[in-house]
């Protein structure tokens, strides 16, 4: 598919990244030089330095033969001008990045043909989102839902004095309902172990499986389950006000709720805004006032401040104090291993986050869901099962998948079932396979039907859609 991508920044650099790699013919439009003298040094992609809400760069990038324009510069305005245009173009379907929630209410105003939208999404709110599943599942550094909820995807580091520990995956003791699909081994590859790989201290390990089933996972790993009730929120933007938001909507736990942002008009529209939240003025790198508010005394720490360094030295400072579980954004990728050195994995990066909510709409219509893990280490599909694709009606030690890929769990007439080798897989199956990112383009091969036809376009009808 021949896919047009307006604004090369954060979001726009993991989406042409991501899709370089699946052999989809690229084209990114960018206008700061800067943003196009690294993609230029880093990607081998089609960049178009100009203004994407120009009906002339859009010429200048194919887009009267593009099947996909995906807009996500900074500016709302510029994103929905571009969708417009494109639509005007023949394209058939388009993903606008929308940070101002007041365009999203306001779609019910204007048709969804006015816009030229068939998308939105606002990877702030992601990352909201996410958080909100690791401050419910403090144990793991990452949450994935699939099934409608059914499966559950955690990463979890694991303790020496955990069960699991030294352990072959044959002979560990992990309850009925979930499997190993990774192991994160500091200073070696990432790998899809077997049978025989053996769960060291230090790891850090993805399980899949039946999301009642992992709730009670994490005692299994080190000892006793951590609970979450006092959380802290350094960071009072729009992250740090969605994440509060969500909180105090949610009465089981009930969660006390402090947040903590430095400027004074802010912490009024706050207080004014929020409820079951106690708005602090201060400052997220303050030591003394970290003392003084007693901040250490709260079971999860979520820095949001909007600034990388300051996000990371406030970070430090919450894990210093003895804060058992830290939550930290991280948008750039050259700072992730200087925070991972620090002893902390808890990370959000909201580019890698709305890359993967939007990557599964360039897929074809039999998957209903992609995420990539924080680290980019691997994705995780899911997707039904069509009559004609190769491994259907196949044992899965017939199926011949490639190493590094594994289906980890499949949902059948509602029962949540952990594959193994015997397993024939049926028909109208939902899967969802754990892959590695050297071979997860040969997804295809395995599990696609005869029809050609992605996701976005069996999606694109009605109602613009958020997602």
């Amino acid at each position: 598919m021949h896919i047009v991508i307006i604004g090369g920044g954060g979001v726009g650099f993991d989406l042409a990244r991501s899709l370089s790699t699946k052999s989809q013919d690229v084209v990114v439009v960018e206008k700061d030089p800067q943003k196009v003298r690294r993609l230029d040094e880093n990607l081998d992609v089609m960049v178009i330095q100009d203004n994407g809400a120009s009906a002339k760069a859009l010429e200048k990038a194919g887009i009267r033969t593009a099947g996909m324009l995906i807009a996500v510069t900074q500016h709302d305005e510029v994103n929905i001008i571009a969708c417009m245009l494109a639509k005007s173009m023949g394209v058939s379907t388009t993903v606008a990045r929308i940070k101002e929630e007041d365009y999203v209410e306001n779609t019910a105003f204007l048709s969804k043909d006015q816009l030229g939208i068939d998308f939105i999404i606002n990877p702030d709110k992601v990352a909201a989102q996410e958080i909100s599943h690791i401050i419910h599942f403090p144990d793991a550094s990452e949450v994935e839902y699939f099934a409608g909820g059914k499966v559950k995807l955690v990463s979890i580091t694991v303790d020496e004095r955990a069960h699991i520990t030294n352990q072959s995956l044959l002979e560990a003791p992990l309850p009925t309902g979930c499997i190993i699909v990774g192991i994160d081994r500091p200073g070696e590859k990432f790998i899809v172990p077997g049978g025989k790989d053996v769960v060291k201290p230090g790891d850090k390990i993805y399980i899949l499986g039946n999301s009642r089933v992992l709730r009670n996972a994490s005692w299994l790993l080190d000892h006793y389950r951590k609970r979450a009730y006092r959380v802290t929120i350094l960071g009072g933007g729009y992250v740090g006000y969605k994440v509060a938001e969500m909180l105090a909507s949610d009465r089981t736990p009930n969660f006390s709720v402090k947040l903590v942002e430095k400027d004074p008009e802010r912490c009024q529209e706050l207080s004014d805004s929020l409820t079951r939240t106690m708005v602090l003025q201060g400052d997220a790198t303050d030591l003394s006032f970290y003392k003084s508010e007693e901040l250490e005394e709260a079971d999860i720490v979520v820095v949001v401040t909007g600034e990388d360094r300051t996000n990371i030295v406030a970070a430090v400072l919450a894990h210093q104090l003895g804060v058992n579980k830290v939550v930290c954004e991280v948008k750039n990728p050259d700072y992730v291993p200087i925070y991972l050195k620090l002893g902390m994995d808890s990370l959000i990066n909201s580019h890698v986050l709305a890359s993967s909510r939007i990557l599964r709409f360039t897929r074809r219509e039999d998957v209903i869901a992609l995420s990539i893990l924080q680290d980019q280490n691997a994705e995780v599909i899911e997707m039904v099962l069509p009559s004609t694709a190769r491994v259907a009606g196949k044992k899965v030690s017939r199926a011949g998948l490639p190493k590094g890929m594994v289906i980890g769990t499949l949902v059948r007439e509602e029962k949540i079932i952990i594959p193994h080798g015997e397993t024939v897989l049926q028909p109208g199956d939902r899967l969802v396979v754990f892959a590695l990112p050297q071979v997860s383009d040969k997804l295809n091969r395995y599990f696609a039907g005869n029809k050609k036809v992605t996701h976005a376009q069996k999606q694109n009808q009605g109602d613009i859609q958020e997602i």
